[in-house]
């Protein structure tokens, strides 16, 4: 009886093992990045958000925006549209707002590189999903 009992647990804690280390493959494969885009999502130099937090969010009347997400994995370049499939899931935040930049765990000013992974998860203060700030 208790090698039954002894088996079973190892085999529990084997299973236990194997499951956390999917999730941390999970976890790398669809970390947070952040991007600037315009308002048709298409990735934008970094410059463009930088000059748009100190416009309010604004560049000649068309709003830029930090988009932050998972992105599927996928790393997008300058001139690249970021699938809609995406950016419904993303948080946009406006570079403006040192607030929501703050809690998406974005540095409260200056400029964010494209591409960049940033902080978040639970119990992080960082906003899910939809607008911040714009």
């Amino acid at each position: 009886m208790r090698a039954a009992i002894g088996t079973v647990s190892l085999t529990g804690a084997a299973m236990g093992f194997l499951s956390a280390c999917g999730v941390a493959g999970e976890d790398e494969q669809e970390a947070e990045r952040v991007y600037c885009v315009d308002e048709q999502d298409q990735v934008v130099d970094e410059e463009q958000c930088e000059e748009a937090e100190r416009n309010g969010g604004f560049i000649g009347g068309v709003p830029y925006f930090f988009l932050l997400g998972g992105f599927g994995g996928n790393r997008y370049a300058v001139g690249q549209t970021i699938p809609q499939q995406y950016t419904g899931a993303a948080t946009r935040v406006n570079p403006a707002d040192t607030t929501a930049r703050s809690r998406a765990g974005l540095p409260g000013s200056g400029r964010v590189t494209s591409g960049t992974r940033i902080s978040g998860g639970i119990g992080s203060g960082r906003v899910g999903s939809g607008s911040v700030g714009s």
